[in-house]
């Protein structure tokens, strides 16, 4: 966990706690607002994808003094100012309650621009202010697991592909997209000066679990004893049926890894696993069958007269095998091709503008 810096961990806190909303009715002083003449906002210096991170927001007024938009409100002193006074918008990030902001998930979305952040005054939409919060990509997961859908299925197809950018805030970027079938590629980022030199990637195409077996059927109930002077005995309970085997596990999947011939070490990057789904359960044995009822006995009157003993339950039936393991995938393919030829068809403009963009020359 990044540690934030003291004021924006506050509204961190202020926001889990739940603030109290000022009225609909709450307006700043007219005096006061007349005064602004300059809005600032604190926040972190970089933010990661899907994360949520606090701001702090402060007027200016003409003689320098600073006022801060609190994010608590008390009725009976109410702040000068309030976040909720704010009109707050982002390409990049969604405005929370409490004057924070929650990062959008996709790493693309960010990666040419950062997160953009605008606060307006509302009640002197003249005052404003924006700022950016590079991409930090420390906290996006590394490791992903897919199976096959369907008991006994083999493990799905995945692609790979890898490759080096530049982006604004990186100059070499690690751009990994992943594809599963025919699903939409997902894609992680890094900073590559700072990425580790293997197994960073840790992809899993799994086979599904195999079915499980039927249980077995229940044994038939005894039959019950005949009438009699002593009553008859009942008969004994079927023996319950064994359960079934549990279906094989599905064959492990084919993980494909596409790497530029320019850097072919990128391939080591990545951890592919293609193990076999586990064997289904076997089915439960049935229930042996109740014994028999006693016969009555006849006549009741005569005391040599007993009921007869009940019969004896039948066993129950073997729990069925499990299934076997499937076995594991093929091994992972690897696949050199020039940079320009990584990112196959299925190219996102967010993708593009990574792929086109060169650094202005330096002076």
């Amino acid at each position: 966990m990044r540690r934030a810096p003291p004021v924006v961990a506050a509204l961190v806190i202020t926001a889990a706690c739940g603030p109290k909303r000022p009225p609909p009715s709450f307006a700043p002083d007219p005096g006061l607002v007349s005064q602004i003449r300059e809005l600032r906002m604190s926040t972190n210096a970089t933010a990661c994808p899907g994360e949520s991170f606090g701001a702090a927001y402060t007027a200016v007024l003409n003689d320098g003094s600073l006022v801060p938009f609190e994010t608590r409100y008390d009725q009976d002193h109410p702040p000068r100012l309030h976040v909720v006074f704010l009109e707050r918008s982002s390409y990049e990030a969604t405005p929370l309650e409490g004057g924070g902001w929650s990062a959008a998930r996709d790493p693309l979305a960010s990666a040419m621009t950062g997160f953009r952040l605008t606060a307006t005054f509302r009640a002197k939409p003249s005052v404003t202010t924006s700022t950016v919060v590079a991409p930090d990509y420390g906290c996006l997961p590394h490791t992903f697991g897919f199976r096959g859908a369907g008991a006994g299925v083999s493990g799905p197809q995945v692609t790979v592909r890898l490759g080096i950018l530049q982006s604004p805030f990186y100059d070499r970027l690690l751009v990994a997209g992943i594809e599963v079938e025919d699903a939409p590629p997902y894609y992680v980022l890094a900073n590559a000066r700072a990425v580790p030199p293997s197994d960073w990637l840790v992809i899993s195409a799994q086979g599904s679990r195999g079915s499980r077996g039927a249980d077995g059927a229940a044994g038939i109930a005894g039959t019950a004893g005949q009438s009699g002077c002593p009553g008859g005995a009942g008969g004994p309970g079927g023996a319950g049926g064994n359960g079934s085997a549990g279906g094989p596990g599905g064959r492990g999947g084919q993980v494909t890894i596409i790497a530029p011939a320019e850097e072919p070490f990128l391939a080591g990057l990545v951890d592919a696993q293609v193990p076999g789904g586990e064997g289904g359960d076997g089915g439960n044995g049935g229930k042996g069958g109740a014994g028999g009822k006693g016969g009555a006995a006849n006549p009741a009157t005569d005391p040599r007269c007993v009921v007869g003993t009940a019969g004896a339950a039948g066993p129950p039936g073997a729990k069925g095998p499990d299934g076997r393991d499937g076995q594991p995938g093929t091994r992972p393919q690897i696949v050199t091709v020039p940079t320009h030829d990584i990112w196959g068809m299925r190219i996102p403009p967010a993708l593009a503008e990574l792929i086109a963009y060169r650094p202005p020359p330096r002076r």
